[in-house]
């Protein structure tokens, strides 16, 4: 797809938000293992009215969004059977350097000039901690005045028609995050108003796996403690049985 075209497509939303006041809820939702791996989920519902009002018009309110979504690699497109008709791409990744890929690739296929919703994702992974961090949010551009608006006047009609919130579910406990919301040691979440932009920063313990245990194991340094725990295990069996019992 063209990118005049793609613009064409995906300008429809702002549009026809500024227009008619209608509402539209947007979810980000990121969800990381303790490799750096996970996946990323996009949702987009509109309301009746918004649903209502771009189709009198002979259009699809999420058409834009479908078709970028399948113009990327990797990623999956469902949508809803249920009354919201809500579109949500997803796709999944191995590890932080696939993260930031899809990210960015998502971030360009959808931006249109007046709103950028999501920024590149990055994540970085140490022997202790995976961090999370990357932004988000509507921000209203200068484009906007190319259909009529002033950007001061655009924030203020679309402040109450997109909902826009930001999920992520980290694999352990988390340490500090500037989230607004916490929901139990793991999955924090940012509500967005539409206008502002926000950084999205999460520092999460890393747990212990399989996998890091077996890794551990194969390097100088964990086949040393292993060699020196079953020694200790060993020897406190030896002990243990030579000892007379009462």
């Amino acid at each position: 797809m063209g990118p005049h075209k793609r613009r064409a497509l995906l300008i429809a939303l702002p549009v026809v938000l500024l227009l008619s006041g209608c509402e539209l809820r947007a979810d980000v939702d990121i969800a990381l293992d303790a490799a750096g791996g996970g996946t990323l989920a996009v949702t987009l519902a509109p309301d009746d009215a918004l649903r209502r009002t771009v189709r009198q018009a002979g259009a699809d309110p999420l058409s834009g969004l479908v078709t970028a979504g399948a113009q990327l690699p990797g990623w999956r497109v469902r949508r809803s059977d249920g009354p919201d008709g809500a579109v949500t791409l997803a796709t999944t990744f191995d590890d932080a350097a696939e993260l930031e890929r899809v990210s960015t690739q998502f971030a360009d296929a959808v931006a249109a000039p007046e709103l950028r919703p999501l920024d590149p994702l990055r994540v970085v992974v140490t022997d202790d901690t995976v961090a999370l961090h990357g932004g988000a949010g509507l921000q209203v551009t200068p484009a906007v005045r190319d259909i009529g608006y002033s950007p001061a006047r655009a924030r203020e009609l679309i402040a109450d028609s997109v909902q826009l919130r930001v999920t992520a579910r980290m694999p352990g406990e988390v340490l500090e995050t500037d989230a607004d919301r916490r929901n139990g040691d793991r999955v924090v979440s940012w509500v967005i108003p539409a206008g502002d932009h926000r950084e999205l920063e999460v520092l999460a313990a890393r747990p212990w796996t399989l996998v890091r245990v077996l890794r551990l194991l194969v390097t100088p340094t964990g086949a040393a403690a292993l060699v020196i725990g079953l020694a200790l295990v060993i020897v406190w069996r030896r002990a243990t049985r030579d000892q007379p019992s009462l």
